[in-house]
């Protein structure tokens, strides 16, 4: 990729996303992501029926994250199954950033996921609920020495990201006199066709060693030279939210390339090769996704082929955060006001980018459902931009939707937000964090409390000598 192709996701990236996402007028036409019936509409809920949201809101009050438990272990199966069946050893990483909650991190680890984990505080909440370091990674572009101690003494395998962060480690090892596992993150420098704050393959970006230069070589011999460190794998992570199968195969061939090429020069025979995670969902009504089947289909062959002359096979390691929960997930919030204009019109809730981020941060579309609204779709549909409370004019969480007039007071709900939604969200202009709630066979359960006044105070120190 040279600066131009960088320049085209950092401009463009975006704002080719924000085109399809924003459907054009019904009269006439209708876009291939707009639902086109009323059964279509309430049944794109999941396994929640609208009045039953509607009833978890009116009991638990509103802003609330609702998931759906039996569906994460379904996709947490379902990917599994679809690399199992393809590759002989495999390693599913879940990646804890996703989605932290405890319930979340338990229910995937009985299901066999491991752990992949950015910070201490995620590897504390791995041991928390029964991980253990054996089944964690620990990988950052930027740890402190804290970070790698902390690591270090628990046994956590460390993935690198630079020379530097090699350096790092080395001398956290010598004063623990400890050994660690480790693996390189590569930068393979491919264009995921993603996001362009969630491309994180290309060269430009803050992440990994890249591929092409001598300093990957210098980083892997460096390290199997040093008594303290074990060179066990390659990493290399893309991007997000990727659903052509191709970034990945680019990916796989460079990887296996890697590993070549280290068994070659240095004897090194890697124990795993992780691909990272990346593969995205659908958010559209009608819209098709890349399957794990399809995906394992077409990478592990290629795998298999070219280090047929290991030793060994190494373990295929992956790490998926939001295929496993984003569907899962629906938020929950009510209907403030609806204010028409000239120029746009907006359904005002009591929610904001404080607790779904994404719209903001990636101009991403989430679904949203005026909940209970039966809809004649050829009438009763006006454009309006849904408008959270937040005081900042960027808090827009829907552009551009065709969407019943709701009444003050309904419930609207955003589809698809159990990735990336709760786990990013802030006490920011001093709102509350929602509760969640966890359905599972048929039961609900109440896996985090709303916040009160007392939780925005609890850290915070007065002094009467700071008042004058």
């Amino acid at each position: 990729m040279d600066r131009r192709d960088f320049f085209k996701i950092s401009l463009a990236g975006g704002v080719s996303l924000a085109l399809v996402q924003r459907p054009k007028a019904l009269a006439g036409t209708s876009s291939s992501f707009v639902p086109s019936n009323s059964k279509e509409y309430f049944d794109s809920t999941g396994s929640f029926t609208q009045q039953e949201l509607i009833e978890l809101a009116e009991k638990h009050g509103a802003p609330l994250y609702v998931y759906d438990g039996d569906l994460i272990i379904k996709k947490f199966q379902e990917f599994r199954k679809a690399f199992q069946d393809n590759y002989p050893k495999v390693n599913i990483h879940y990646a804890f950033k996703a989605n932290t909650n405890l319930n979340v991190l338990s229910m995937l680890r009985k299901q066999g996921a491991a752990g992949e984990c950015i910070s201490t505080g995620e590897m504390e909440m791995g041991f928390e609920v029964g991980y253990k370091a054996e089944e964690m990674m620990f990988t950052s572009n930027s740890k402190s020495l804290s970070e790698l101690e902390f690591a270090v003494k628990k046994g956590v395998l460390i993935n690198l990201d630079s020379i530097p962060d090699l350096e790092n480690l080395i001398e956290v090892c010598k004063k623990l006199r400890k050994q660690v596992r480790v693996s390189f993150r590569i930068n393979p420098d491919i264009n995921p066709h993603t996001h362009k704050n969630i491309s994180t393959g290309h060269k430009f970006t803050k992440f990994g060693i890249l591929q092409s230069e001598e300093e990957l070589l210098k980083a892997y011999k460096m390290a199997k030279e040093n008594s303290y460190i074990l060179p066990e794998g390659v990493h290399s992570h893309i991007g997000s939210q990727i659903l052509e199968v191709e970034p990945f195969l680019e990916n796989v061939e460079i990887v296996t390339s890697v590993a070549l090429k280290l068994k070659e020069k240095l004897g090194l025979e890697l124990k795993f090769l992780n691909l990272g995670g990346g593969l995205g969902i659908p958010y559209y009504d009608n819209q098709i996704g890349l399957t794990p089947k399809k995906l394992a289909e077409t990478v592990c062959p290629v795998i298999k082929e070219k280090l047929k002359n290991f030793k060994n096979l190494p373990e295929l390691w992956l790490e998926p955060g939001r295929y496993f929960v984003a569907q899962s997930g629906i938020l929950i919030s009510r209907v403030n006001s609806v204010k028409l204009t000239p120029y746009k019109n907006f359904i005002n809730v009591n929610t904001g980018f404080n607790h779904l981020a994404r719209p903001l941060l990636y101009e991403a579309y989430h679904r949203v459902r005026i909940l209970g609204e039966r809809i004649n779709f050829s009438k009763d549909l006006q454009e309006y931009e849904v408008a959270g409370n937040i005081c900042e004019t960027g808090d827009i969480l829907a552009q551009q939707r065709y969407l019943p007039l709701p009444k003050v007071g309904s419930y609207l709900a955003f589809l698809d937000v159990g990735a990336y939604g709760f786990s990013m969200s802030s006490e920011y202009n001093s709102f509350f964090l929602p509760a969640e709630i966890m359905k599972k066979r048929g039961s609900y359960y109440l896996i985090r409390k709303r916040e009160t006044l007392q939780d925005l105070l609890r850290n915070q120190i007065t002094h009467p000598e700071l008042k004058t």
